[in-house]
């Protein structure tokens, strides 16, 4: 009996959760309130000692738990299992971070924190490996931590004293950072506390990291039952690289690791290779001192990489208009988080086996995947279109110097795929240039990416598909493979959901701006596509938007980065689980 109790307190796995767990959850929940009340408010909510005193009395009651829990574990493998060593990665840490944060927690009060995370990672791992319907599991987690994000917004601390924040804005702020629109009703950099820019920075990462994250593990705990090769556009997530559990945990750690250790690179150099704040033109970040300088190098890094567009600087990059470092760093930044991590990883694997001389690997040969291809070559061809629209409305319409026509025409095209930072002000483009813009933004970037939009791999496949009609052929074809007839079923289905959420969130607001009466359609068309596609440019009216107006860009910003992929998900499972056993005679209708 005794050995039968010992075993039900062990924690041995993340899907393992005891009365015992639940205990321990609750302090770390009651010392990170601590931590909240300590550092959210500008003067302590409570006395600081007493705050100080509880959240170390939490922790250590915690820590005197799981002593316990070791000391009545029987045999080395149950020691073992009790102090995490066969929980992974994850209990090992939350063992170092606990005493830590005990330790520190009257100065740095982090080790609570990375604690309170992993359990609750438990929490959400046991929840992933229960029936609740994957686009619903979708769905719940990006509302969870907007809802997170927003309350953590209104936190005193956040926001100026003199400036604080109400719950739509925060909400819309929130909103924007984990969807990586980086659409923004204030501005970051003044009217957001150095707190307030950390969490929008710590949303912006976990936005862009999770979303793919997310279609990582969806591919493999649901890929039986959805096929990876259908699953593979709106999972993110190269095909053969996660058929199973192990190459899921190859392929997430491929997405950490090429995520910040990219990040870390382009923050050293721009850290380096920024000029100083009197060669910025307008007003430029606070560069005072190293520390500064270091943390908005970081902040760009990881809002460029992220194709987010949140910035530090009121005038952002058109400071830096001409700099190389817009140009070759942000710009490679966004091109690096558009094109998705299975081409980045098919191109590592490509590249590896070609400076090892490598030709076959499992008696395949290597060479880029048919996604890789088209995912490139689309994707140069729209930056290709878009340079040269751009140049030509700034020539023709704007007569701008041919200096600054190319140098504009080179960042807009590519930032308008998703990123939401600009060299430029949009408003002061041609109307060539703002049409392109809108189509570009509508098309956005590639399947498993950080990017939005309707995506190039559907665009493309559909453009084959027109292509394979007019020449009367019976399939279309892409670097000499057949493209399945249900990979143009389901992008003819993507591209029309997104079209359906940019006409119905245009619409609303007609609606809701009528009051004003100051904006004409195409800037709620160009605010509409921008927020559907997760970009994030605007032609100045995100500021000016009603509290109803901001609410429907909210929605559209979560549906156009959530809705429409658990939809598909959910479309593609529910034609796998109603499949039809017989079939109608067939009849044909006009078509033009």
């Amino acid at each position: 009996m005794l050995q039968r109790r010992t075993l039900q307190i062990v924690e041995d796995s993340p899907s393992q959760i005891t009365p015992l767990f639940w205990v321990r959850f609750g302090l770390a929940v009651v010392a990170n309130a601590c931590t909240i009340l300590l550092f959210g408010w500008r003067e302590a909510a409570f006395a600081e000692p007493l705050l100080v005193r509880t959240q170390a009395g939490a922790l250590g009651l915690d820590l005197i738990l799981t002593a316990i829990v070791v000391a009545r574990a029987s045999g080395r493998g149950g020691r073992l299992k009790a102090l995490g060593v066969a929980g992974g990665a994850a209990a090992a840490i939350e063992l170092i971070a606990l005493p830590l944060g005990l330790v520190a927690s009257w100065a740095i009060p982090l080790g609570g924190a990375v604690v309170l995370g992993i359990r609750f990672l438990r929490i959400y791992l046991r929840v992933v490996r229960s029936t609740l319907p994957p686009p619903l599991l979708l769905l719940l987690s990006f509302a969870l931590l907007i809802v997170a994000g927003t309350l953590s917004l209104m936190l005193p601390a956040a926001t100026p004293e003199d400036s604080p924040i109400n719950a739509v804005d925060a909400l819309f702020t929130a909103t924007s950072a984990v969807c990586v629109t980086g659409l923004a009703v204030r501005d970051t950099g003044t009217e957001f506390t150095r707190l307030g820019q950390v969490i929008i920075l710590g949303l912006v990462q976990l936005g862009g990291l999770g979303i793919v994250v997310f279609g990582a593990i969806f591919v493999v705990l649901f890929g039986r039952s959805l096929g990876l090769r259908a699953a593979q556009t709106v999972a993110g997530a190269a095909g053969e690289a996660a058929s199973t559990p192990a190459s899921l945990r190859r392929l997430v750690l491929f997405i950490a690791s090429a995520t910040l250790v990219t990040e870390l690179v382009a923050a050293t150099a721009l850290y380096f290779f920024w000029p100083a704040a009197t060669n910025w033109t307008g007003e430029p970040p606070d560069f005072d001192h190293a520390g500064e300088r270091a943390f908005h190098a970081v902040f760009y890094s990881i809002n460029a990489f992220n194709n987010a567009g949140f910035v530090t600087a009121p005038a952002g990059l058109q400071g830096l208009r001409f700099h190389w470092t817009s140009h070759v760093i942000i710009a490679g930044l966004i091109v690096m988080g558009g094109i998705g991590y299975p081409v980045l990883d098919d191109l590592r694997r490509v590249l590896t086996a070609k400076c090892r001389g490598v030709r076959l690997e499992s008696g395949r040969l290597v060479r880029l995947s048919l996604h890789t291809k088209m995912a490139l070559t689309t994707s140069a061809a729209l930056y290709l279109v878009g340079f040269a629209m751009i140049y030509l409305s700034e020539q023709v319409q704007t007569l701008e110097s041919a200096r600054a026509s190319i140098a504009d025409a080179h960042f807009m095209s590519i930032t308008a795929r998703s990123a939401g930072f600009e060299t430029v002000s949009t408003a002061t483009l041609g109307p060539l240039a703002r049409f392109t813009l809108i189509a570009l933004m509508f098309i956005g970037g590639s399947p498993g990416s950080t990017a939005g939009g309707a995506k190039t791999i559907a665009f493309a496949v559909l453009v084959l598909a027109e292509w394979a009609t007019i020449n009367g052929r019976a399939h279309a074809q892409a670097f000499k493979r057949t493209l399945p007839e249900e990979m143009i079923r389901k992008a003819a289905t993507f591209v029309t959901l997104h079209l359906l959420l940019v006409v119905t969130i245009t619409g609303a607001l007609t609606i809701t701006e009528a009051r004003g009466g100051t904006f004409s359609l195409e800037p709620l068309l160009f605010e509409a596509v921008s927020a559907c596609s997760t970009v994030g440019l605007s032609l100045n009216v995100t500021p000016t938007l009603t509290s109803e107006g901001r609410l429907v860009v909210v929605a559209g910003m979560f549906l156009g980065r959530v809705g429409l992929l658990a939809t598909l998900i959910g479309i593609v499972a529910v034609a796998r689980d109603r499949r039809s056993r017989y079939t109608y005679p067939t009849e044909g209708v006009l078509i033009s």
